[in-house]
């Protein structure tokens, strides 16, 4: 499946201007961070951690809803 880039920058723009204001600092912080990780290669470390999520993923027995993490983070899931 071909998904336009353009599209999700767009979609990821419509998130980010839905963010307060007072949130900016962190989005910032973690968008230069994730800039920073999708441009290293993957190491034994992130590769545990990833087969470690997605076991708590099958279980379903530790996770925290996404609703829950918009709500921690001051944004409507609904405006979404």
């Amino acid at each position: 499946m071909v998904v336009n880039i353009m599209t999700l920058k767009e979609r990821a723009y419509k998130i980010i201007d839905e963010i307060p204001e007072d949130k900016m600092a962190k989005v910032i912080a973690i968008l230069e961070n994730l800039k920073e990780l999708i441009e290293e290669e993957l190491d034994e470390f992130d590769i545990q951690l990833i087969e470690e999520a997605k076991q708590v993923l099958a279980s379903e027995n530790e996770y925290v809803p996404f609703e829950e993490v918009l709500k921690e983070a001051g944004i409507n899931g609904e405006e979404l």
